[in-house]
This record gives C-alpha cells, structure tokens and sequence, in this order.
C-alpha cells in the first residue's frame, strides 16, 4: 500500500513540475474583458498584458482542486496532439518544433518531466514488494524454510556418501570430515528454535549454502592434490578453487548485511587498480542498503543530465552538416527519452497482466529500434540507408551514454 501511495506520489509530483515548465499558449482560452485584478490595466485576453496575470481568477475550493488536477492530470488539448506523432512520427513532430510549430505542442522537456515520473511511479508499483528481513515470520513459513534447510542438507550428505563410495580410502579423507561437519550442522538446525523473521530464516539458508560450498571447495583441493601427485596440470582447477574462494568471501559479506554489524568489508579484496575508487567503493559497502537507496534516488534526480550526454552522440551523426544546431539535436533527444520513458511505462504496465505479457515484452524489445529510425529519417530528411545505417550507431551511442550516466549515478550513490 505505501508503495503505490509513494508511486502515486511521484506521478503528481512529475506532472506538475511539467506543467510548470510547459508554456502556456495554444490552450484556447477565450477572450476576458474588464480591467486585470493585479494591475487594472485593461483586459483583451486570457492574460494581462501587463503582468501576465491570469485573467480569470477565483476564490472557491472546488476551483483550487481543479487547478490541482488540471496540472496533474492534462496538458489541455497538447497532450492529444502530441503523443500520436510522438509514437509514429516522431521526426515529423521534432522537425516541426524546432522549425517553430510550438504552441499546439507538449514542449519536450515538460513531455520528458511527465515521463520520467511516470516511469519512477510504474516501476514503483510493478515492482518486487516483499516483506522486509525485519518482518516476522509466521509459524508455517518458519516451518517451510527449515524443511527446505534440512532437505537441502541431506541432498548433500547423499552426495558426498556416494562420492565416498566410489573414491578410493586415501582419497576419501576429506569426504568424512565434511559429513561429520554436514551432519553435526543437521542436528543443530533440527534442535534450533524456529525463526522468528526473515533475517534469521535467511541467516539461516545462507549458512546451509556456505556449508556446501565448503564441501565443493574440499573436493576441489582434494583433486588438486592428487592431480599434483600424478603430474597432471592444475591450472584449471586453480581457477576453479579461485572462483569459488571469492564467492566464499561474498557470501560472508552477504550474511553481514542480514546481521546487525553490517557488511564484512575487512574480509572483500576490492583492488580496481585506483585507490581512491576503491575507498570509495568499501565506505559504500558498508552500508548497501543506504549506498542502494541513494543510487536509485539518484537515478531520477539526475535523469535530465541523459540529454547533455546523448547530445555529442547525436551531433556526431550529422557534424559536417550546417543546417542543423545543438538545439535541434537536444529536441530529438529530449522527445527520444521521453518516449521510450512512456514506452517502457506502458510496457511494463502490459506485462503486469498475461492477455497482453506477449505483446508487452514484444514492444518493449522491437518498438525502440524502429522508433528511432523513425525519428532520425523524419527529423534530418535522411534515405533509408542514411536513417539504417544511423540507427545501428545511434543504438550503440545510446548504450553507451546509458553507461556513463550510470557511472555517473553510481559515483553520486557512493560519494554523497
């Protein structure tokens, strides 16, 4: 419930800081006659040419509310005529912004506010919402998880006692060590109280999975040895032995996190080759929940700064051509984001529901490429091949500002 309270939330608060910055012309308001409130000078429009006050003014609660839901809910007619263009000619609605045709249109940075919202609101609600570690268990799902627990525990003493059976007496030394561990670990899961949350039940799994990997990780040196004795080459069960060891250390730390001391940083080999990125990268883990939230947070807050990154990309496909300026190549970008915020919205809402999964995913995977080509061929009067073979570099020029601008959103979560 919060978090489609939280997702409503967003949607508003997007939908108002889009109306805020969308101007105001081409709405049809009718004519008012009289003399402005704020002013007095004379009337002859829906505003006062003077000081810009609304010609119109009330004092009812009803009223307010409608302003209210006005700004939230529509941009007048605009919105009307600008999403159909938007979502099937897309160059032709860019060409005639930027050649002047603006006031019947949604501008694209109010259009790219609204969307940006609506996706943070959409993805908020169709997102995961389980319950928190901290949330109490009931009696039948303590009991699930540790049947699951036990279950798992005796998958692994049979395989290690039919590993034991067919190894010969000198290879096998390592095999009973870890069933005399597996078991002893049996009896005090089946001697433990229930869990009383989520965080003791994962606690709990999680100490199940290092078990078996420390089993994996015995055998693995116990091959080794005798691949040494025999004379035979270890260099791919030393990466194997490698592999499993840092996933041992990452476990630890996991199990950190769900327990009150935080994330075991102290036992993380974390060498980038930058010292400071390094630092940076520890101090965040240390708090992943918060590192977590902060990045998200950020990915939002900053979600203008993709336009004056995909910009240079954009210019790069046309710099030699002196027709075309840095404004009409950030209108093409502003209205590409903003589509594919909708269009990522709309899908993610269809995959919500099986009747239309199918097609939902379909779009969401093959709508994007073709919009593109759509806009690049409207927008810069380009052939076919031009808009093609621009399309393929486009896609790969958006990869990778999606790239920086989440290392950028990366380094504000672990530097704020």
């Amino acid at each position: 419930m919060t978090e489609n309270i939280d997702a409503l939330g967003d949607l508003a608060t997007g939908a108002l800081l889009a109306r805020a910055v969308e101007p105001g012309a081409g709405e049809g308001q009718g004519i008012v006659s009289g003399a402005c409130r704020n002013c007095g000078v004379a009337l002859s429009g829906p505003y006062c040419s003077a000081c810009g006050q609304k010609a119109q003014v009330h004092r009812t609660l009803g009223e307010f509310a409608h302003d209210i839901a006005h700004g939230v809910f529509h941009f007048d007619g605009k919105i009307w005529r600008t999403l159909p263009l938007l979502a099937w000619r897309p160059g032709d609605l860019t060409r005639r912004y930027v050649h002047g045709e603006r006031a019947k249109f949604v501008s694209p940075f109010a259009l790219f506010l609204f969307s940006v919202f609506l996706m943070v609101a959409v993805f908020g609600w169709a997102g995961p919402a389980g319950p928190t570690l901290g949330a109490p268990l009931s009696a039948q799902q303590a009991a699930s998880a540790r049947t699951q627990e036990l279950a798992d525990l005796a998958t692994e003493i049979a395989r290690l006692e039919a590993l034991k059976k067919a190894s010969t007496s000198a290879s096998s030394v390592w095999i009973d060590g870890e069933l005399n561990r597996i078991r002893a670990h049996r009896v005090a899961v089946q001697n433990a109280p229930l869990a009383r949350t989520g965080r003791e039940a994962a606690e709990s799994g999680l100490a199940v999975v290092r078990l078996k990997a420390q089993a994996e990780l015995a055998g693995l040196k116990a091959r080794r040895a005798e691949a040494l004795k025999a004379g035979r080459s270890v260099a791919e069960l030393d990466q194997d032995i490698a592999a499993l060891e840092t996933g041992q250390k990452f476990m630890m730390g996991a199990a950190g996190t769900l327990g009150p001391e935080g994330f075991q940083v102290d036992r993380l080999k974390i060498d980038l080759g930058i010292p400071a990125l390094n630092a940076l990268i520890r101090h965040g883990l240390q708090n992943p929940q918060l590192t977590l939230y902060k990045i998200q947070s950020n990915a939002y807050k900053f979600s203008w700064a993709l336009i004056p990154i995909s910009v240079p990309f954009v210019w790069l496909l046309f710099f030699w051509r002196r027709d075309l300026h840095l404004f009409d190549h950030a209108v093409f970008v502003t209205y590409s984001i903003a589509f594919m915020s909708l269009l990522a919205s709309a899908c993610v809402l269809a995959i919500q529901f099986p009747t239309t999964a199918f097609a939902g995913g379909v779009l969401l995977i093959l709508y994007p490429v073709f919009h593109m080509y759509r806009q690049l061929r409207g927008a810069y009067h380009i052939g076919r091949g031009g808009a093609a073979l621009r399309t393929a570099l486009l896609a790969g020029f958006s990869a990778a500002a999606l790239l920086l601008f989440g290392t950028l959103v990366l380094a504000l979560g672990l530097t704020h």
